[in-house]
C-alpha cells in the first residue's frame, strides 16, 4: 500500500488524486502529512502542492459533476474528517470510469453516502457561522474569532465580503491558526505570523456592549425557552457571541 502524505491543502489532495492517476496506483491511500502515523510494511510518498495539477483535477470534476459536483467536493474535504480524502478518491474514480452517469446521486455506495453526508453538516456548519459570527471593533478595524465545527471559513467569506464591504475586518480561526483580512480591496488569508496583531486590542468593548445591550432588550423572561434557544444556537458558539457573556 502506497501512502500520499500531503500538505492538508485542498490543492495538495487535488495534486494527490492527480498522482493516483499520473502513476495508476491501484492501492493508495492519500493523508496529511500531520495525521500519518509510519509503519514498517507501508511505502510513503511526499506529494509536492502542484497548483497547475489540481486545477486540472478540478477542472475535470466541473465538466463532469458541474458546479455542484464541485461545491460538495469541497464542502466534503472541509469536514476534515479522517479518511474523507480516500472517500473522495473513490468517488472521482467512479467518475472517471461512468462519466455519463451520475454517480452522486448513487447513495448506495458507501463513499458516496459518506461524502455527502460530509458535504451536508458543512453545509449546515456555514449557515450558523453566518449568523453567528459577531465582529468587534478596534478603532477602525473589526475582528472576529471563530472555531467551527469543520473548516469553513474559506465558504463563508464571500458573504461577509458581501455584507461589510464598507468596512475592514479580520475572520480568525485560532484552532487551525489562520484567518482572513480584507483591506477594502480584497481578501486576504494569513497566519499569526503574517500579520503584527499588537493593534488588536481585547480592551475596546464598545461593539461587544452594543450587542449586550441589544440581547437584553430582546431577551423576554416571561418566553424564555432555553431548549428552543439550544437547538438554534448551539452552546459551543457561546463563547464567541458578546450577548451570553
Amino acid at each position: 500500500m502506497t501512502h500520499l502524505l500531503y500538505d492538508s491543502s485542498f490543492e495538495g489532495f487535488l495534486t494527490a488524486v492527480f498522482m493516483t492517476f499520473e502513476r495508476r496506483y491501484s492501492q493508495v491511500i492519500i493523508t496529511p502529512e500531520v495525521r500519518h502515523t509510519p509503519t514498517l510494511w507501508d511505502e510513503e510518498e511526499n506529494v509536492y502542492t502542484d497548483t497547475a495539477k489540481a486545477q486540472r483535477v478540478l477542472s475535470k470534476i466541473k465538466t463532469i459533476w458541474g458546479t455542484e459536483g464541485v461545491a460538495i467536493v469541497l464542502r466534503a474535504f472541509l469536514s476534515e474528517e479522517n479518511t474523507i480524502e480516500n472517500h473522495l478518491l473513490q468517488a472521482i474514480r467512479l467518475m472517471i470510469q461512468y462519466p455519463e452517469a451520475n454517480v452522486l446521486e448513487n447513495y448506495g455506495h458507501q463513499a458516496i453516502a459518506h461524502i455527502r453526508k460530509a458535504a451536508k453538516s458543512v453545509g449546515r456548519e456555514v449557515h450558523r457561522v453566518k449568523e453567528f459570527v459577531r465582529f468587534e471593533q478596534v478603532g477602525t478595524l473589526y475582528f472576529a474569532k471563530i472555531v467551527p465545527q469543520y473548516d469553513v471559513l474559506p465558504l463563508v467569506i464571500p458573504h461577509f465580503r458581501a455584507r461589510f464591504s464598507d468596512q475592514e475586518w479580520i475572520l480568525f480561526d485560532p484552532e487551525r491558526g489562520y484567518g482572513f483580512y480584507y483591506d477594502l480591496k480584497e481578501v486576504i488569508s494569513f497566519t499569526p505570523t503574517d500579520k503584527d496583531f499588537g493593534k488588536i486590542s481585547q480592551s475596546s468593548d464598545s461593539y461587544e456592549q452594543l450587542w449586550k445591550t441589544y440581547f437584553q432588550h430582546i431577551n423576554i423572561r416571561e418566553r424564555k425557552n432555553s431548549r428552543y434557544q439550544l437547538r438554534n444556537m448551539p452552546k459551543r458558539y457561546w463563547q464567541y457571541l458578546p450577548e451570553t457573556k
